[in-house]
């Protein structure tokens, strides 16, 4: 059987359910094999008597099943196996160097950690109120020591407003949930957080691209996108965006409100790098706090293992999120914010923090002398860089070839939505070597591969 001899039966089923079917089952079968180029849609509307939008239809329901995906302006094609995953590993290998994700550097936090844990330990009673059932919302004297370090930082947080959840991808996931239905539209940027892509395709909810410069996220490609698809929210990176280390400019910022209120979308503002700068432009839900869902966390700036982030969101849909949050979880763990708010209001975490930006703006000193050679933006205070490739170096040929040398790195492919097209780019990670000596050797590793392209990048 061909996919142009689908056999479709007049049982009652939808048409297109039964040629989305179909395919699946010729995947399984191996008759259409993974990089499988599928027929136009009315080439397969002319052969199977059925309308256009009928294959639309099909192609869409086998895309949100993970069939296929579509590549704009190539086609339709049957999902590659080998296509890079989204997930956190740790070293597999002795001579491995990790360059893959945007972990703090390695410091010792262990004393004041010990001494929040000693501080909760010797007051018995309160101790014992903390293993005790709480409000989805959390404990107000917690979310009040968050308020007021934001506050610091530059955020208008207010307590009533404020939310903790487990960390920021639970952030994400709880909006998406709760604000979004299947088949809806989220825009962001051309390139994106891979989490966030990753949430979208378990949730089946639609991730289009809006074009960016060297501020962000363009308003009048904003604007066509909201005129082309009808989305429910916008996902912005404004400070250091994953991964391009874009920030935002004010001007750039207050364009890009002012075209949501007028389309009346959503803001999901992913602040999560947003306090590793010196000196950062206000973020977003300053300048509209009614249009913004603010998201930030406390694993860049202060440990990753608390596993903690939080939400600063409208009053009108504070109710629901927290809603969401209990029907999830119940609560956040009262015992794991009792020590956030600890550390946040004792100064231990603006210690960690100025600790973790002094040693990044060390490491990228070092980085950005010996990979002179290459394009490659970056932030001195954050965790990654932008690096684009040699014109002599494919991206595949590139990614292979860095994996048998033991360079964990990420490849643009992680960050486009499905079925755009990936840069030729890598995302470095200078935050994660676990010493400055694994960086330097990771860092001469890299610069050597990149000034020696295999010879198949010189045939004609």
């Amino acid at each position: 059987m061909t996919i142009e001899s689908i056999e479709l039966k007049r049982d009652g089923r939808p048409i297109y359910r039964q040629i989305a079917s179909a395919i699946e089952e010729m995947v399984q079968q191996q008759q259409l094999l993974p990089g499988a180029r599928l027929p136009t849609h009315r080439a397969l509307a002319d052969s199977l008597s059925v309308t256009v939008g009928t294959v639309t239809r099909a192609y869409a329901e086998a895309e949100r099943r993970g069939i296929v995906e579509s590549k704009v302006g190539s086609g339709t094609f049957i999902c590659r196996k080998d296509r890079p995953a989204w997930s956190f590993s740790h070293r597999t290998r002795q001579d491995e160097m990790n360059f893959g994700y945007n972990v703090p550097p390695q410091l010792d936090r262990a004393e004041l950690f010990t001494q929040a844990v000693q501080q909760i330990a010797s007051h018995p009673a309160e101790l014992n109120e903390l293993m005790l059932y709480q409000p989805p919302s959390g404990v107000v004297q917690h979310r009040a020591v968050l308020a007021d370090w934001l506050q610091q930082h530059g955020v208008r947080a207010d307590v009533d407003r404020l939310l903790y959840c487990s960390g920021a991808q639970n952030a994400i996931q709880l909006c998406l949930t709760t604000l979004c239905r299947q088949g809806d539209t989220v825009l962001v940027d051309k390139l994106t957080y891979p989490g966030l892509l990753s949430l979208a395709r378990q949730l089946h909810i639609t991730v289009k691209p809006v074009e960016m410069d060297e501020q962000g996220m363009i308003p009048e490609a904003l604007v066509a996108a909201c005129k082309q698809y009808s989305a429910r929210m916008v996902y912005m990176m404004p400070t250091l965006q994953n991964p391009t280390t874009v920030t935002m400019g004010e001007a750039r910022r207050r364009e890009l409100i002012a075209v949501c209120r007028q389309q009346q979308l959503l803001i999901l503002e992913d602040d999560v790098n947003g306090l590793l700068p010196h000196h950062r432009p206000e973020p977003l839900v300053n300048m509209a706090p009614e249009q913004v869902i603010y998201i930030g966390g406390l694993s860049k700036n202060l440990a990753p293992g608390l596993r903690l982030g939080f939400m600063l969101l409208p009053e009108s849909l504070y109710c629901r999120i927290v809603h969401a949050l209990q029907n999830h979880s119940w609560m956040i763990s009262p015992l794991l914010t009792a020590i956030a708010a600890i550390l946040l209001e004792n100064g231990a975490a603006n210690k960690v923090l100025e600790s973790i930006r002094e040693e990044m703006e060390s490491r990228w000193s070092m980085v950005a002398e010996i990979l002179s050679a290459v394009e490659l933006t970056f932030h001195p205070n954050g965790f990654h860089g932008w690096l684009s490739l040699p014109d002599d170096w494919s991206l595949s040929e590139f990614m292979a070839a860095s994996k048998t040398r033991g360079l964990e790195l990420k490849s643009s492919e992680l960050f486009v939505p499905p079925g755009y097209p990936a840069p030729s780019c890598v995302r470095i990670a200078v935050s994660a070597p676990t010493s400055t000596v694994e960086l330097e050797q990771g860092c001469i590793q890299l610069a050597d591969l990149l000034a020696n392209p295999p010879s198949s990048a010189f045939s004609p």
